[in-house]
């Protein structure tokens, strides 16, 4: 098996040279228009970079247990972000330029090496697959949570787990394997941080591993989904009797957001002290990665958490963006979970 310190920079290289192959004889409006079916266009590019990676000596099993025991896999230089256009200054639409195609391909390449379908979520960010990381100009809500620091957490977090039943029905979609990030500017170097779960709960003691695993807690939806939900479902919902932490086989999964979660009642001091442990533990263990315009960072979403440094007010011409998608392994889906005439957005 190759060294894991060398698997990163061979993946790299083959998303970009696979990327750049398939983007040379087609047209700008037909490259545009296969973005648009990212199950379809991750089958055309997976071959063509497990073939790739294979040269490198490293085997396509060997990719996949590496993305399961490291919390993220940052890929330096994946893609050309040689970005002419100003940076959007909100989230939706993604300007159609050749280096945004090029990102979004190469993270739809990195997510079906994965094992992992691009994807997302009817109720999140009216169901885009790619939305731009940027700073929103203006006061509000939006405008101050885009420029300022993010602490550790899970993405999706009112969704359950892969392998677990949502209490509200079946139909209702994990939430992601993998946060993935594509640089096209970051030009303070603002980093995004990272907390290896392992590492976090290295901190904490047996009594509160075990409050953390008990289904007591209380998890709502993030800001990004539940205006949508709640005009989906006509009220607030919250989930009861949620654990934080699993155990699959050896490793531990998480899902957290200290905005979302909360004990089940004011009673409930040991697993609020667990939640606050945890979260004094998070703090401790912040890795930081600055990405270049270039770099695409894949954040395991069940054995790490992530945020992000403060950004600042900046916003247009040359500041900040990022592009985001997300990456679920769909295997076994049932066909009530997918949006009618769409192949990469979830229900709900």
């Amino acid at each position: 098996m190759v060294g894991t310190q060398l698997i990163n920079a061979h993946f790299s290289a083959a998303i970009r040279t696979v990327v750049a192959a398939w983007r040379g004889p087609l047209s700008f409006d037909e490259a545009k228009h296969q973005l648009s079916d990212p199950a379809a266009l991750g089958q055309v590019l997976v071959g063509e970079v497990v073939r790739s990676l294979s040269q490198f000596g490293v085997a396509h099993t060997d990719l996949i247990a590496h993305a399961w025991e490291a919390p993220c896999i940052h890929l330096v230089g994946a893609f050309d972000a040689d970005v002419g256009a100003d940076t959007p200054v909100d989230f939706l639409p993604v300007p159609d330029t050749e280096a945004t195609i090029i990102a979004r391909a190469s993270v739809i390449a990195a997510n079906a090496a994965l094992g992992s379908h691009t994807i997302s979520y009817g109720t999140e960010n009216e169901g885009a697959l790619f939305v731009n990381l940027v700073v929103k100009p203006g006061e509000g809500y939006e405008a101050e949570k885009s420029q300022g620091s993010m602490k550790g957490h899970t993405d999706g977090v009112w969704l359950p787990v892969r392998g677990e039943q949502h209490p509200y029905g079946m139909r209702i979609s994990p939430s992601p394997d993998f946060v993935c990030l594509a640089g096209l500017r970051n030009p303070k170097q603002v980093p995004t941080t990272i907390m290896p779960l392992r590492k976090v709960l290295n901190h904490l003691n047996e009594d509160q591993l075990h409050e953390l695993a008990k289904p007591q807690y209380i998890i709502g939806p993030q800001f990004t989904f539940k205006k949508r939900l709640k005009e989906l479902f006509g009220v607030d919902l919250l989930v009861e009797d949620s654990q934080l932490l699993f155990w699959v086989g050896d490793s531990p999964w998480i899902r957290y957001s200290h905005s979302s979660t909360q004990t089940d009642s004011e009673q409930s001091l040991d697993a609020k002290a667990a939640m606050d442990a945890f979260e004094t533990a998070c703090k401790l263990c912040v890795e930081a990665y600055s990405l270049a315009p270039g770099d695409i960072i894949l954040v395991n979403n069940r054995i790490c958490l992530h945020g992000r440094a403060e950004v600042g007010e900046e916003h247009g011409a040359k500041s900040r963006w990022l592009l985001r998608a997300y990456g679920l392994d769909t295997t076994g889906f049932d066909a009530s979970q997918w949006h009618k005439d769409s192949s990469h957005t979830l229900y709900p």
